[in-house]
């Protein structure tokens, strides 16, 4: 039995009920194999002993100590327990607040374990944070290296640990290990069932360094095994040589009322320089927000419409997709070039139609959502496709779009930089360009801090942008009121904005809108018929409205720090002064804290997407890259374990070398799993 074929519910184990199994939902566990892979964040090491006096210096003890004393103090009404302990070096007081009940348990003269958190209070050495447990010589929580897991306050550790222990012993005896043994004895790495093990409950620190390289080694050859794969079947594909003109692409770029940057020149002569070769294109074109890349693309899809070919141009948002269809019309149309937008909301006679037109090639340039790739799409000769926020789109969602042509062009494009070392990771196997310089004019974005409570300043500098003509969107993280947060929302706050700036008109757009009347909305605040925008992160993609000059995030500290990037990327959009506001609580966490300082410091997407990797990882880079659900990175970090990943590369390359398609025996658990993440539709 593989890891990933453990689906039985989390009720199944002992003590487990209905209720206790909630709380674990919450943290995504449902089954018995999210939780072996739900690992520890930490571990407290009881399996050294240290002293009542030591704790003066260190602040801590688990130590073996004996009961001296129970008192009580406090009110008569509201009694407290104290308890007295000595362990030969010392005497200290546990003070047992809301634990009368342990005066049932234990009693003068009994021996115990304890383990805590230890200060000098009143004279006295004495802790409230403690653990205590009578003395035996099978400890349940003694003598060990305990974990500690990611949990919330409705699951106490030791339920966590009793329920990971019987899920251990109850399947690790069934548990298949997917990487062949002889890749393990070349690797000094423990079988699969010994690293689990030893990850929840490592007997010692070096068995738990050894199981945490194993399992950080197996993800990352997963990864691995998918991209390499990729880029060796892209290699054996091949088309035939076309000539693509460039004669249209010249003519919109002299229409253009400006010169494009030279990373834009430089992207597109790449992209350019990709058609002549006789595999098919594949290519990631990064740049920050605002730095032309919709544009680049447009351009280079122009080769393929004049020799004949259709381009498909697939965005992840309705309101991104009804954005690039205007500016695709606006720029291509006056040179005949045939643009549509393929909605969701067409109705079903205007959609027969234009399906007819796309099929007998009536349309050059289609431009949608994942409609894109509906199973009543086909196209008369479709050579290019280009998908807009890649890292949004899964792996099978891309290949059924593919799947529409024999082997096409595929360009991909990101908002988000993606950093070199992942870049290398995610696509090794794809040829990469990059747009860092800005187009001319172009002023960076001046963002401040506010805490909630004085933004009144913040509202009175939005009034003053009003004034000159501008537009501002205004941003909050949740859509209506939360009975377990207490967050401004949008649809309480756009009423109060209406109040505020009652001379312009404000509009409220979010995801439950329908799309019809998001298109009408946008349409206006495009027009600047609606001056104020208030919104959640649904804008956070491709909205450009050149007179937007303010955007104020209320809570930001709710918001990620790529996301809060985005965001800010809505205004910047030409040459005016724009600002960017950061409202946010005064009750921050050191991660919050640590995202709006790389806000207030810098503009530049590129080391924001590296700050952001140290403060949470990966996130929704990998999403485009490993959709599975069973072959996501629980364990492994791109960036921290990049040496690890080099040497796991080399292997997998040897590997798919010696047996390309996975078809020897001890490589098939492998394959198995890999034929689930072609398979398996995107989250």
């Amino acid at each position: 039995m593989l890891l990933e074929d453990i689906s039985a519910p989390i009720t199944t184990l002992a003590g487990i009920g209905g209720k206790t199994a909630r709380h674990f939902h919450k943290l995504g566990i449902r089954s018995v194999g999210d939780l072996l892979q739900h690992y520890p964040r930490d571990y407290e090491d009881r399996s050294t002993f240290t002293s009542l006096a030591e704790a003066h210096a260190t602040g801590k003890a688990t130590t073996v100590a004996t009961i001296t004393l129970m008192d009580y103090i406090g009110k008569p009404s509201n009694p407290v327990l104290r308890i007295f302990i000595n362990d030969g070096t010392e005497l200290a007081a546990l003070v047992c607040f809301g634990r009368n009940f342990l005066s049932r348990k234990f009693s003068p003269g009994m021996k115990v374990f304890v383990s805590g958190q230890f200060e000098m209070r009143y004279g006295k050495l004495q802790s409230t944070r403690f653990i205590i447990e009578p003395y035996t010589e099978s400890p349940k929580e003694f003598g060990k290296i305990l974990p500690i897991y990611p949990t919330t306050e409705d699951l106490p550790q030791t339920i966590l640990r009793s329920a990971v222990q019987a899920a251990l012993r109850q399947y690790l005896p069934l548990l298949d290990d997917p990487l062949p043994p002889s890749l393990l004895a070349a690797r000094s790495l423990p079988p699969l069932p010994e690293a689990l093990a030893a990850i929840h409950f490592p007997p010692d620190r070096a068995a738990l360094t050894r199981a945490r390289t194993r399992l950080i080694y197996q993800e990352l050859f997963f990864l691995q095994v998918i991209v390499v794969r990729a880029a060796m079947k892209r290699k054996t594909q091949l088309q035939a040589p076309v000539h693509f003109p460039r004669t249209l692409q010249e003519r919109v770029r002299r229409s253009l009322p400006f010169p494009l940057t030279p990373d834009q020149e430089k992207a597109l002569e790449e992209i350019y320089a990709d058609t002549t070769s006789p595999r098919p294109m594949a290519r990631l074109l990064q740049g920050d927000v605002g730095s032309g890349k919709t544009l680049v693309a447009l351009l280079a899809a122009l080769p393929y419409i004049e020799a004949g070919h259709q381009v498909a141009f697939m965005v992840p948002t309705e309101l991104l997709a009804l954005q690039h269809a205007e500016t695709a019309h606006t720029l291509l149309s006056p040179f005949g070039i045939r643009t549509a937008l393929l909605a969701g909301t067409l109705q079903p006679a205007a959609r027969r139609t234009l399906l007819s037109a796309i099929l007998r090639g009536e349309v050059d340039l289609v431009i949608g959502t994942h409609t894109l790739f509906s199973d009543d799409v086909a196209y008369r000769n479709l050579r290019l496709v280009i998908i807009d926020e890649q890292h949004k789109f899964g792996v099978s969602q891309r290949a059924r779009l593919l799947e529409k042509a024999s082997h096409p062009d595929l360009l991909l494009m990101t908002a988000t930089p993606i950093p070199r070392t992942m870049a290398l990771t995610l696509y090794g196997d794809m040829d990469m360009s990059t747009i860092k310089t800005m187009p001319p004019g172009r002023k960076p974005v001046r963002t401040h801090l506010a805490v909630l409570g004085k933004e009144e300043k913040v509202y009175t500098w939005v009034e003053k942008e009003l004034e000159k003509g501008h537009q501002a969107y205004f941003v909050y993280p949740l859509i209506g009121e939360s009975e377990k947060l207490e967050l401004r929302n949008a649809e309480s706050m756009v009423e109060f904005l209406r109040r505020r700036y009652p001379r312009w008109k404000v509009a409220l757009i979010h995801s439950r809108i329908p799309d019809e009347e998001k298109e009408r909305i946008m349409r206006e605040f495009m027009q600047g018929t609606i001056r104020i925008l208030v919104a959640t992160s649904v804008i956070e993609v491709g909205v450009n409205v050149p007179t937007a000059t303010c955007i104020v995030i209320e809570h930001a500290e709710r918001f990620g720090l790529a996301t809060l990037h985005q965001l800010r990327g809505r205004v910047g959009r030409s040459d005016r002064q724009s600002y960017a506001f950061l409202v946010y609580s005064p009750d921050l966490t050191e991660e919050a804290k640590a995202r709006l300082r790389t806000m207030k410091e810098t503009t530049d997407g590129f080391l924001i997407a590296e700050k952001d990797l140290e403060i949470r990882g990966p996130g929704d880079l990998l999403d485009g890259t490993i959709q599975a659900g069973h072959l996501r990175l629980r364990i492994a970090h791109l960036t921290r374990d990049a040496p690890l990943m080099h040497e796991v590369r080399k292997d997998v390359e040897a590997l798919l070398a010696r047996d390309p398609g996975l078809l020897r025996p001890e490589h098939t658990l492998i394959r198995t799993l890999i034929e689930r993440t072609d398979k398996e539709p995107a989250l």
